[in-house]
């Protein structure tokens, strides 16, 4: 019976292509730099004795190997307090393509589950718009969770396909990342179920959803901006082709960037192995595009091109036929009375430079102030990070999400906890206690570690007459029940 892999037998060597993807990939993280820096990473990884070799295409990334794999990565305190992110290292190469910046408008046209969106706010360090979007449901649900837990302030997830924006939000966007859905050869070390889905009517059917994506995706983008394809998958069809027919129809318009002077790295093999699937495409000269195969720098397979919009590509929308949406923001007057009562019970006001408050259903989010003059023409599915909710007695319980992210602010009411005590309320346990100098009410739990030399905070907790109730999420507490 014929092999998937079998018509790439021009293209790269097919003993070693098989061979590699029925190997398991190799672990890799990629360090969230708006909750944890790389060199406490590095240090956290230490004391663990993991040994973390750099992904070359991304500063943040490493790869992962440990000699103790009893508790999984996924349980790592580090994990779950979105201090990393667990992400294979190919598909940290489309952000480091995108190159984004603080402040730009950028458009992830196919966002869930959010390694690559929190990738981009990361880059971007909360500042400017960041649209995540995603068409199913179920999958925004994971993006939610992990934007949330990486302490994203400056996302607005919408729900839309991703044709929408070339005609409501035609050139927008300084930046947009095209991670298209595909038939997956690329994942197959990790999920051998993926080339059960690759007959050729699904890769036709694939490649043309593709090239409505990828055409949408330089209607949404501005001319001078960057837009960045890519697929997990390996067939020529979904790829190079799909590029190709784009730059045909846009000749005059689009121009192709070689990534590797993006990437200040040669990429000579990635390079030339997509130049030879060119050519025998009928590319008369091969355009700089990096094609992945597994065996070529131990990852899965993996395909992504840059592109850069020089003109129009299309008329924008009138601005008479969109109903944009507005955030309503708190007055100044509400937001400063929020930020001082905290300052008082805290010792800080939760809040920087930038940042405004809007409330939905008597919970508080964050949004940078870049949102005030964005018009965004659908109502959003969520935007920016939960704050907090007002109580009875006034004072905004600030939420787990902002004490993970900026609790290391608060110099008041912050409990220091032993990591025995650390245990038992991440299992969701109340804890006894007595401190000196703490009133009654809202605290931030904190426990020193050693390792990076320095205290972390971890969740929240009431006191009450010597008992500090539980406030922990109830998904982080299951992990460790």
């Amino acid at each position: 019976m014929a092999h998937p892999f079998d018509r790439y037998s021009d293209f790269t060597d097919l003993t070693a292509l098989k061979e590699l993807s029925g190997k398991p990939l190799r672990k890799s993280l990629r360090v969230n730099t708006l909750k944890c820096s790389v060199a406490d990473m590095l240090k956290w990884g230490k004391a663990k004795n993991w040994t973390l070799e750099p992904v070359p295409w991304c500063e943040e990334g490493f790869f992962v190997d440990r000699i103790d794999r009893e508790e999984a990565l996924g349980k790592d305190f580090m994990h779950l307090m979105g201090g990393f992110y667990l992400q294979e290292a190919a598909s940290m190469l489309p952000v480091a393509l995108l190159d984004p910046k603080p402040g730009e408008r950028i458009l992830d046209m196919s966002a869930a589950p959010g390694s690559k969106t929190t990738q981009i706010a990361a880059r971007m360090q909360g500042r400017g718009v960041l649209i995540a979007n995603d068409v199913q449901e179920k999958r925004i649900w994971s993006l939610l969770t992990n934007l949330q837990r990486c302490g994203v302030t400056n996302a607005c997830v919408t729900r839309k396909v991703g044709q929408w924006f070339a005609g409501n939000m035609t050139e927008v966007f300084d930046r947009v990342l095209c991670d298209a859905p595909c038939t997956a050869q690329g994942t197959a070390r990790k999920d051998s179920d993926a080339l059960d889905y690759c007959s050729m009517d699904n890769i036709g059917k694939m490649a043309k959803l593709q090239r409505e994506l990828l055409e949408s995706a330089v209607h949404a983008c501005k001319v001078g901006g960057r837009i960045v394809y890519s697929t997990c998958t390996l067939t020529p069809e979904e790829n190079e082709d799909v590029v190709l027919s784009i730059l045909n129809k846009f000749s005059d318009q689009l121009s192709i960037l070689n990534p590797a002077e993006i990437l200040k790295s040669d990429f000579v093999r990635p390079l030339e192995d997509s130049m030879r699937v060119q050519s025998h495409l009928g590319r008369g000269k091969p355009e700089p595009m990096i094609r992945l195969w597994p065996q070529t720098l131990d990852t899965e397979g993996f395909f992504s091109v840059v592109i850069e919009k020089r003109a129009p590509t299309r008329d924008r929308a009138p601005k008479k036929n969109l109903e944009p949406h507005r955030w309503t923001f708190l007055p100044k007057s509400r937001q400063k009375k929020i930020g001082d009562d905290l300052e008082d019970w805290f010792g800080t006001t939760f809040l920087h430079e930038g940042d405004m408050l809007y409330e939905m259903k008597e919970q508080l989010f964050l949004l940078p102030a870049e949102y005030m003059d964005f018009f965004l023409p659908v109502n959003p599915y969520m935007g920016g990070l939960p704050f907090g909710k007002s109580t009875s007695h006034g004072l905004t319980r600030v939420s787990h999400e902002i004490a993970t992210l900026r609790g290391h602010e608060a110099t008041k009411q912050v409990l220091k906890v032993s990591e025995d005590e650390m245990r038992s309320v991440l299992k969701g346990v109340n804890i006894s206690a007595a401190p000196v100098g703490f009133d009654d009410g809202d605290v931030l739990f904190s426990v020193h570690a050693p390792s990076i030399g320095r205290d972390l905070i971890f969740g929240r907790g009431m006191l009450k007459a010597g008992t500090v109730l539980n406030r922990l999420p109830r998904d982080i507490v299951r992990m460790f029940s």
